[in-house]
């Protein structure tokens, strides 16, 4: 028996809209980063595959038009209803083509068709057309999967394991972010961990090639970006960054970064308001967890802006050395309305010292908490260009539970608040103006470790140290008194320590207080043979009132 049969090619769908994707800088209203232009642009569709004959059919809406144009080429309008451009063909990718606004000018983008319900919603950026040989140029595959994604409002762009190489184009200014998109790649390594002897590179990379340019833009009218599970590297130095989120009107927040490695950039995240709007552009929650900053030559994490809200956990720090030509900073915040530090080192090399760890000019609230650093330059300064503006006394600095041996300089009013801390000698450099409350905090306690041994400890150095308590009595910290601050008001009685007149201690300074048990009032020095007195220091000697 014989059968006849034919072949049958099968019909994929595809659908879109006339999506354009750029971070503009010179807005004078708000401009988001994902925008449309009108329906009524025409849409060229080329294929990319001619060895099977272009077969196209238009499945539009109300106003929609198509027309096959030649062998290779069709044009196609969306429809004037909902936007939407819709046609079908034999091959899995086509490119289509249109004229994009001022901020853009003319885009393509390799399309996909449609995917089957059960994994739609998961892309994998090869099928875009990326190959992640570590050769080949890989922009513009990343530049239409983000397009795509874009216009379904959100995704997971899937990176399997290679090294993606984009930017080699020098118009290439970053890839901008759409809502909604999560990057997801293998592992979040950086190269050249010592976590394995053979294989040096991490499964999943994405390389900036060039210098003066981003890898990722952020702009206006942006939420809910997730980066996961991958390292971003840097592959000249000069003016990159990894992230970089810029804007002027319209706010952008919720931005998540998951196991990510960021690796030798000029700036590894940096967040600015434009100058249009005085840096007032809302940047908003931010969360940073288990992430790696490595050899960022400027700073690991850098911000300009008056609103925003960092979250960063469980995370680390590996600074270059600090130079005349590099900051080398961990962090910088020059405005924040709030940072959260928690869990979280940096740190450079003995014999090459980082820049500072946390390095703010102005902010709202500071907590640090369960975090160290080591082999830097600072562990914490406050308003390092001393800015005479800079500083306040309405919101705290909280350090908790953290571990500084490296200088903490503060140049301007602040309230600190320090409790169960670790600090080493002379670790702290502060003017009269800011107001310390210290409970518990330890000061170079074992004269055996940190650089301890024959250090002197000013504790706090010239600040006005408002109370302190919890003071250990070993090592040289022995003697410092607990304070209550310049205006204390007691709504209870106080009880003040009791003596017999023989035990009185001396070598106590000028106002101090106590109780004689046994003295006689209204002498000086106190005398016994009474019924008890309040005593008072008085230059150099108790006096019974």
């Amino acid at each position: 028996m014989f059968f006849l049969s034919t072949t049958a090619f099968t019909q994929n769908k595809f659908e879109g809209y006339n999506v354009v994707l750029s971070v503009p800088e010179d807005q004078t209203s708000f401009a988001c980063a994902l925008r449309y232009v009108p329906p009524t642009t025409e849409v060229k569709i080329t294929d990319l595959d001619t060895r099977t004959p272009m077969k196209l059919t238009g499945c539009g809406g109300p106003g929609f038009s198509f027309a096959q144009t030649s062998a290779t080429t069709a044009t196609i309008r969306a429809s004037s209803v909902d936007y939407r451009w819709c046609f079908q063909g034999e091959d899995k990718r086509y490119r289509v083509s249109f004229q994009g606004d001022r901020w853009t000018g003319p885009v393509s983008y390799d399309w996909i068709a449609n995917q089957d319900d059960r994994s739609r919603g998961i892309y994998n950026v090869r099928d875009f057309g990326a190959v992640g040989d570590g050769t080949t140029d890989d922009t513009f595959a990343i530049q239409s999967a983000l397009a795509y994604i874009g216009s379904r409002n959100g995704g997971i762009l899937f990176f399997p394991e290679g090294d993606y190489h984009v930017g080699r184009s020098p118009n290439f200014r970053g890839f901008a972010l759409p809502s909604g998109i999560t990057i997801q790649g293998v592992a979040g390594l950086h190269s050249g961990a010592a976590n394995n002897n053979i294989l040096k590179k991490n499964p999943s990379i994405i390389t900036l090639e060039g210098a003066n340019r981003d890898l990722f833009r952020i702009g206006e009218c942006v939420a809910r970006v997730t980066f996961k599970e991958i390292e971003l590297l840097g592959q000249s130095q000069p003016n990159t960054v990894a992230v970089h989120a810029l804007g002027a009107y319209y706010s952008s927040e919720n931005f998540y970064f998951d196991g990510v490695s960021i690796s030798t950039f000029w700036r590894g995240i940096y967040a600015h308001g434009l100058p249009q709007t005085n840096l007032q552009w809302q940047f908003d929650y931010i969360h940073i967890d288990r992430c790696r900053f490595v050899f960022n030559t400027d700073t690991g994490i850098y911000t300009n802006i008056r609103n925003s809200d960092w979250r960063i956990q469980n995370s680390l720090f590996i600074n270059p050395p600090k130079t005349p030509t590099q900051r080398a900073d961990s962090m910088y915040f020059e405005h924040v309305a709030g940072v959260f530090v928690d869990n979280t080192t940096g740190g450079g090399f003995p014999q090459a010292p980082g820049g500072t760890f946390l390095n703010v000019l102005d902010s709202s609230h500071i907590l640090v908490s369960h975090s160290q650093t080591e082999s830097m330059t600072n562990a914490f300064v406050y308003n390092e260009i001393q800015h005479p503006e800079a500083g306040d006394y309405t919101s705290p600095i909280v350090f908790l539970n953290s571990s500084f041996s490296l200088p903490i300089i503060f140049n301007a009013r602040r309230t600190f608040v320090s409790t169960g801390n670790l600090y080493g000698p002379s670790t702290f450099k502060a003017n009269e103006w800011v107001r310390v409350y210290s409970t518990g905090d330890r000061f170079c306690t074992d004269g055996y470790m940190g650089g301890c041994h024959g250090a002197t400890n000013n504790l706090f150095d010239k600040a006005t140290v408002v109370f302190m308590t919890g003071q250990p009595g070993e090592s040289s910290v022995s003697g410092y008194p607990t304070v209550f601050g310049t205006d204390v008001q007691f709504n209870s009685p106080i009880k003040l320590p009791t003596f017999q007149q023989t035990n009185l201690p001396q070598g106590k300074g000028d106002g101090s207080l106590l109780y004689c048990t046994n003295c006689r009032r209204s002498t000086t020095p106190c005398q016994s043979g009474g019924s008890g007195a309040p005593a008072m220091m008085v230059a150099g000697a108790w006096s019974c009132l």
